[in-house]
């Protein structure tokens, strides 16, 4: 595995290569700040975290949407008295777990894009959106925005460990339960289970279809999953201050419905008050890739049947590195490895012991992930595409936060009622089913870059939109300071500057030497007009061939 042996330097063209793949970029002065760094150092302190004070970003939360509505009152739930917080305008978007009510997808893709946008930990919120992908959870059946946050977060804070265990966390999760019907699976008595999270936990999750695994896998497995659900206290089920009459959850809590006691004051997942769970787990062992298992055991902590996720992993281990790897080098490296490539990336993984956060190092300080043939060598997906525009247009953090209005894009209506992620190819939090996106070029079609090229206009050319009588700019950046902390003497300056911003892969001298001419055929004078061709220069660069790939 020499090509996976770590590089000991790296240029700025390195770091910009890796801060793209790895995070949603970095400018020009913060790539050069970084290269300044040993790799290894820096690389270990991106994946880690470490190198990061949260603390002005999770202030910033409070305040991130930016477009108002009315205050809103604490309200009941029809459970009890349950308090829900006001929330004064301009007020801060749905945050995992609370204020449920807002149960709103275009308001949940707004707080992830603010996130990816803003978050220091920018590595943190790359895996959230690998895994999201990966552990694809639609909002359409799942019915709850609060759910799907949660879920994302889960992605954010267990995405470096061992897969093993994320692969757990996921299938105890209370969106994905109610996503692929585990709620639904009983086995008790004569019932047959519902075989369809046992299929996709293997097919879609974890091997890859026909990877180690038959039919009658799939049904054991589903007996061992049976009455995998979740509970939830009173309090979280919280009414909707517009509409009182309808509930949803903020949160959830897993329980196998095995027929044991639940705690007071607690209700089953569908809203059913019950003072133990329905009896719907399955008893005895079962036959599971050729060994026994009992799933009715608890040992070393586990839920019953969680020894039965857990064994796609310990038993076929080499079959799940393969499929690891594959979409992690096809996320994070090239979809044209080769078949050794494939193999030494699977070989990672096993002697890593599914060890996220170590493979992720290894991978990601490799000299086959800088080889300069895998520098824009992947179509960047919409969601990415826009959030790292959106990092080197508008005003950073540190700015945005004092600035008054607050110089943050208004996502809510960037997001255009869940459409605009949709049209450009990723509905965020839904997408059609378990399978989630394909990447790379599946990304781009006639109809995803005629909605980039929306897109395009609006984070370059000063969009603005009205709500409730409030006009927004969708993403307000100033070109004089934000772009051109300098004013450049010059055309080509102009575009050079650009280009060290948007980071698009080469653009023939031809095509942007016509670009030049046409934006300014005669002498250059760097005023209010050609700040507003700088503009459209930033726009022809993002809608661009070059401008989709990273």
């Amino acid at each position: 595995m020499a090509v996976l042996n770590a590089i000991s330097s790296w240029s700025v063209a390195d770091v910009q290569h890796f801060a793209r793949r790895a995070g949603f970029g970095l400018t020009p002065a913060d790539a050069t700040a970084l290269q300044a760094q040993a790799p290894g150092t820096a690389i270990d302190a991106w994946i880690d975290g470490t190198a990061y004070d949260a603390t002005a970003f999770n202030t910033a939360l409070l305040t991130a949407d930016v477009v108002t509505e009315p205050l809103v009152s604490a309200n009941t739930s029809a459970a009890g008295s349950v308090d829900v917080p006001a929330v004064a305008a301009p007020h801060a978007f749905l945050a995992e777990g609370t204020n449920a009510w807002r149960n709103n997808l275009n308001t949940a893709q707004a707080l992830c894009a603010w996130r990816m946008q803003q978050n220091p930990y920018a590595f943190q919120e790359r895996m959230a959106l690998f895994w999201h992908n990966l552990f694809a959870t639609g909002w359409h059946k799942v019915s709850n925005a609060a759910l799907m946050l949660n879920q994302f977060q889960l992605f954010r804070s267990q995405g470096l460990g061992k897969f093993d265990d994320l692969l757990v966390a996921v299938s105890k999760d209370p969106a994905m339960l109610i996503w692929l019907d585990s709620v639904l699976n009983n086995a008790s008595g004569t019932n047959v289970p519902n075989e369809n999270y046992a299929r996709e936990v293997m097919e879609l999750y974890s091997l890859g279809a026909d990877n180690g695994y038959n039919q009658t896998d799939i049904t054991q497995l589903a007996r061992a999953l049976s009455g995998w659900s979740f509970t939830f206290a009173e309090a979280d089920y919280i009414a909707n201050p517009t509409n009182p009459t309808q509930l949803t959850l903020a949160t959830g809590r897993f329980k196998v419905y095995d027929g044991s006691a639940i705690a007071p004051d607690t209700r089953l997942w569908w809203g059913g008050a019950a003072t133990t769970s329905y009896s719907m787990h399955g008893t005895g062992t079962i036959s599971l890739f050729a060994r026994t298992l009992d799933i009715t055991t608890t040992a070393n902590g586990w839920a019953k049947g969680e020894n039965a996720v857990r064994s796609i992993v310990s038993v076929l281990g080499a079959n799940c590195a393969q499929f690891l790897a594959k979409r992690l080098l096809t996320h994070f490296v090239t979809s044209g490895y080769s078949a050794q490539d494939l193999n030494d990336v699977a070989a990672l993984i096993q002697s890593s012991a599914f060890d996220l956060r170590a493979i992720m190092k290894i991978l990601l300080k490799s000299q086959y992930f800088f080889d300069p043939t895998n520098h824009y060598s992947l179509v960047e997906g919409p969601v990415s595409w826009v959030v790292r525009a959106a990092r080197m247009l508008c005003p950073p953090l540190a700015t945005a936060s004092t600035q008054s209005p607050r110089g943050y894009p208004a996502w809510r209506l960037v997001t255009n009622s869940a459409n605009t992620f949709d049209q450009t190819g990723m509905r965020l939090l839904d997408p059609n089913g378990p399978n989630g996106w394909k990447e790379h070029t599946a990304w781009l079609n006639s109809n995803t870059m005629r909605y980039r090229t929306k897109v395009a206009a609006a984070l370059t050319l000063g969009e603005t939109r009205s709500y409730s009588g409030t006009t927004y700019p969708l993403f307000p950046a100033a070109v004089t300071t934000d772009w051109f902390p300098a004013a450049p003497a010059s055309a080509q300056a102009v575009y050079d500057r650009l280009v060290a911003l948007l980071q698009p892969a080469a653009i023939p001298a031809s095509v942007s030497a016509a670009w030049l001419s046409a934006l300014w055929p005669s002498t250059f004078t760097w005023d209010a007009a050609a700040q507003t061709k700088a503009r459209e220069l930033a726009f022809l660069i993002l809608c661009s061939p070059a401008g989709q790939l990273y």
